[in-house]
């Protein structure tokens, strides 16, 4: 079986084998997850841990998602974007009506927030199953709802990449199609941030969250899968597996008391894209891995296994604990913000999201998995070569 990289052939014998669901993915997932709970419940101390968080889940999901659509080109020849789309509703769903629902009963009956006095309940609720968050909205929304933009900026990949990754492959234009991306994200980005600084600089936050702030983050990860085979290849000997093991961890953890992250162009230029690129290593290091990730790590698998569900409900938690307040929380609140999230999350996956996947897996019975080797996709992606991709999870919203 062939693979076509950069116009160059190679074999899939090259590739190692690998186990059916990669545990240093789970363990990179839990340490992201990790970041954004120390960000939430100590921002003035971990000031650019939240977001470094982010752009580590921006990378893995790119990665993974991008993986997913590269096997339904090798087994069928195209995307089946039913199936595709049916599996993330499946996924994301179970757990975001559960959190939206609950903090609707919550604030209605006990209004803990004041949205029910500011009659903004309707809104976040728009808001939060439209995946709106990260766009500028014509009416107030709750700050409950406040990390919902970055699973906004993930769906909103997932409607445009598919389309635009088959006409790639139509034509064999990868690169074009990573390069060209990337420099409309970075120019977009670009133009928000100067527009910012010019004309409005307190709408530090808006920019902040806009899908073309960070997005690059997910055309990287996309990148990584597309080219994954030379990318392995850099990394293979075992003192600079360590080595850059080392330095990825170091540059994240340093960018965790990056301040006022959220506002500082500074870190949109240069701490965003060295996040990138750290966050980047890691995935590759975790993805080439072929030997089960030490026992330590465990309690990190753990926590990437429920992260979807944490990231939801960690910040409503500590805005009710905290009587809606969003500074730094006593220890004794913050620690118990941090446990109440995982036994929340825990319950959702055994619960409503595990639903989630009896409905996708009976939905795939009925959508049978069938090879096409005939008819118009053929024809039109026929030139590209089988694909074998990595199985694994996806990222806290996929």
């Amino acid at each position: 079986m062939t693979l076509l990289v950069n116009g160059t052939v190679a074999t899939a014998d090259q590739q190692t084998r690998v186990r059916p669901r990669l545990d240093g993915l789970d363990a990179l997932r839990g340490a992201a997850v990790g970041a954004v709970l120390l960000g939430h419940s100590w921002p003035g101390i971990f000031q650019g841990a939240g977001i470094v968080g982010v752009i580590v889940f921006f990378v893995l999901s790119g990665y993974l998602i991008t993986g997913v659509l590269l096997r339904d080109v090798e087994r069928h020849r195209k995307i089946r974007y039913g199936r595709f789309y049916a599996h993330r509703a499946f996924r994301l769903l179970p757990a975001l009506i559960s959190f939206l629902g609950v903090y609707a009963v919550v604030e209605w009956t006990a209004d803990v927030l004041g949205d029910r006095s500011k009659g903004i309940i309707g809104y976040t609720l728009l808001a939060g199953f439209g995946y709106l968050k990260d766009l500028p909205l014509p009416f107030d929304v709750s700050l409950a709802i406040g990390p919902l933009w970055t699973l906004a900026v993930e769906e909103q990949f997932y409607l445009i990449w598919p389309a635009l990754l088959v006409l790639a492959l139509r034509s064999n234009r990868q690169g074009r199609l990573i390069g060209w991306s990337a420099a409309v994200v970075f120019s977009l980005m670009t133009a928000s941030v100067l527009a910012m600084l010019i004309l409005a600089p307190h709408l530090h936050s808006l920019v902040y969250a806009l899908p073309t702030t960070w997005g690059l983050g997910l055309i990287v990860g996309s990148a990584l899968h597309l080219y994954r085979i030379r990318v392995f290849s850099w990394f293979s000997g075992h003192r600079l597996r360590i080595s850059a093991l080392i330095g990825s961890i170091l540059v994240l953890a340093a960018l965790f008391f990056f301040p006022k992250a959220n506002e500082a162009p500074f870190f949109f230029f240069v701490g965003g894209p060295l996040a990138m690129a750290a966050a980047a290593v890691l995935v590759v290091l975790a993805a080439s891995r072929t030997r089960v990730m030490p026992k330590w790590t465990r309690w990190l698998q753990a926590l990437g296994t429920v992260s979807y569900a944490a990231y939801l409900w960690n910040y409503v938690i500590i805005l009710w604990l905290n009587d809606g307040s969003t500074a730094d929380l006593p220890p004794l609140v913050a620690v118990s913000a941090i446990l109440l999230t995982l036994l929340v999350a825990a319950i959702s996956r055994h619960t409503v999201e595990r639903l989630g996947r009896i409905a996708r897996d009976r939905f795939d019975k009925c959508y049978p998995d069938r090879r096409r080797s005939t008819g118009t996709e053929n024809h039109a992606i026929g030139h590209q070569s089988a694909y074998k991709g990595r199985q694994g999870s996806t990222t806290p919203a996929s």
